[in-house]
């Protein structure tokens, strides 16, 4: 007799796809998520636990976003950056779909290190 055993990895997939089904069925069914869980046997704890663990971020959640700065073959300095009148600073403007800017006054022999060090950023 052969036994089919799943990897971790596979069944851990395998429950994220069954609790998603059911998410979605619950969505379609117009039923509260108490009594689609009563219906189905299912404990309402473990509904809400995995509605949160595979909610999709929506566009006000924070989140990062990997930013590759490229240089420019018209100038030497990206076109995010500018002279800030009357200093020796570099202004680095960022900004995001979501209304959101960041805005940072960098020395100028600085940049290339700021660019290496956000460049080495995980997101």
């Amino acid at each position: 007799m052969t036994t089919n055993r799943l990897s971790r990895s596979r069944r851990r997939k395998d429950v994220r796809a069954w609790w998603a089904e059911h998410l979605s069925a619950q969505g379609k069914s117009g039923q509260t998520h108490a009594a689609y869980c009563r219906a189905r046997g299912l404990d309402p704890k473990y509904f809400t636990l995995w509605k949160g663990k595979l909610r999709q971020p929506s566009a006000a959640s924070p989140r990062m976003v990997p930013v590759v700065v490229r240089p420019s073959a018209e100038s030497p300095a990206s076109a995010m950056t500018e002279m800030v009148p009357g200093s020796a600073a570099v202004c680095l403007r960022l900004s995001l779909g979501n209304g959101l800017s960041l805005s940072l006054e960098i020395a100028p022999g600085a940049l290339p290190a700021v660019v290496r060090e956000l460049s080495r950023l995980r997101c």
